[in-house]
């Protein structure tokens, strides 16, 4: 690829491919057609992504952040009404995702060690922790964010707005490898977050 080792060494996302990226109609493939998918097979999807890694693993990254973390947390977890919200914008790539799992004292431990968490009083959920290392959160509209409820210790997953107040994105830089990729230290700090945001499937 002509840019590939260019953005590479500027460690920047190339934001121009996204119009192109849009054209090749690639995002949310094995997605039902109600929302916009196209209803293939997780294969397919999985040979594009190898031949994007092929050319660019960065841009694969980001590919397999937005099209699969993301939206498929939203398609598998998610109620109807979110899947209509949010996923035809995001198949159509006027909207991007980012996956908020992973943080700095643990890890990805979804099932116990989160240290994130969340605190609902009536229809608001209060989301106070960090995520580090979350691809496309720089710049991404919608992020995933996995966090604990303090009330029952279950795993819960919100799709919040990166605008949201108290929620602040920080690019992690001078990194070694995959430095077209826009990792963030994610900071929630008294985040308000809607009910309606909740992921109403997921409940680990």
């Amino acid at each position: 690829d002509p840019i590939a080792n260019e953005y590479w060494a500027k460690a920047e996302f190339p934001f121009h491919i996204i119009a192109d990226l849009k054209k090749l109609n690639i995002i949310g493939l094995t997605m039902d057609k109600s929302v916009g998918g196209q209803e293939r097979s997780y294969l397919l999807e999985g040979m594009i992504g190898q031949e994007i890694a092929r050319v660019d693993t960065s841009i694969c990254t980001f590919f397999g952040v937005h099209s699969g973390l993301a939206m498929n947390s939203i398609d598998m977890c998610g109620s109807d009404e979110q899947r209509k919200q949010f996923l035809p914008s995001m198949i159509t790539l006027d909207k991007i995702g980012a996956f908020g799992l992973t943080e700095p004292d643990v890890g990805s431990a979804a099932s116990m060690g989160l240290k994130t968490t969340a605190k609902r009083n009536g229809d608001t959920w209060t989301i106070n922790g960090q995520k580090k290392w979350i691809g496309n959160a720089t710049f991404a509209d919608y992020i995933i964010i996995w966090a604990k409820d303090v009330d029952d210790n279950h795993v819960k997953g919100f799709i919040v707005d990166r605008q949201t107040e108290g929620l602040t994105t920080e690019k992690i830089e001078h990194k070694l490898s995959l430095r077209t990729v826009q990792n963030a230290l994610i900071t929630l700090k008294d985040c308000k977050v809607k009910e309606e945001r909740r992921l109403q499937k997921a409940n680990t």
